[in-house]
């Protein structure tokens, strides 16, 4: 699942990495493909969603990178990019990111990562490389107490389940280093995953940790 919170920092982070990947597409038709490629109809639809990167909980959507390439093939561009976009939308200099990646014995990163989401108000999902295999590490220390009901008692039972459900539907047979799934809802880890497969489930599990966030805000 490729994710981005709707900053106007990060939308104009992604707008520039594409048009240094795909110079000779005008710069108008990629800023519609982008929007559409983020589920809107067109860049005039997308602008009133962007908030600032001080903004709490900005919306969070999932983007499609076929739609770019399907736009950009309407807009009459003769080319039909996918991978450029999952990979920037995963990029470590994205402004405003929702999960981080780095070597098992940063500990300088994984500091760095945690005050961030603890600024931000964010759950702390992180990766940690090691060998050819990946860890993958979930907590919600780093939200504000008064946001994290969706992590506790019976509804921290219900997203541990829905958590579970998750792994096992994106590592399927998919499982090189026979990785275990170890926590709650609250808290908890992915050991020995698939670097690639660990991508996935970070985002998918910021999804699931995040959205009864920002609906909270979205109903206050």
């Amino acid at each position: 699942m490729s994710l981005l919170l709707l900053t106007a920092a990060n939308c104009d982070f992604v707008k520039r990495e594409l048009r240094q990947a795909l110079p000779q597409v005008g710069s108008g038709h990629l800023t519609e493909a982008l929007a559409f490629a983020l589920g809107f109809r067109t860049h005039a639809a997308l602008r009133p969603h962007l908030t600032p990167s001080t903004s709490a909980r900005p919306p969070l959507v999932a983007a499609e990178p076929s739609r770019l390439g399907q736009r950009l093939l309407q807009l009459g561009e003769e080319i039909a990019p996918t991978d450029h976009l999952t990979a920037i939308l995963q990029s470590d200099d994205m402004p405003d990111r929702i999960w981080c990646e780095y070597a098992q014995a940063d500990r300088v990163a994984n500091d760095l990562w945690f005050r961030e989401c603890e600024r931000r108000n964010i759950p702390n999902i992180y990766i940690q490389r090691h060998d050819t295999l990946a860890d993958l590490h979930w907590d919600c220390w780093s939200i504000d107490s008064d946001h994290d009901a969706h992590v506790q008692g019976a509804h921290g039972d219900a997203m541990l389940r829905e958590l579970y459900r998750c792994y096992q539907a994106l590592v399927k047979g998919d499982d090189p280093g026979k990785s275990e799934f170890f926590g709650s809802g609250f808290v908890g880890s992915i050991a020995r995953l698939d670097a690639h497969i660990a991508r996935q489930i970070a985002g998918a599990y910021f999804w699931r940790l995040y959205t009864p966030m920002h609906q909270q805000m979205a109903a206050a």
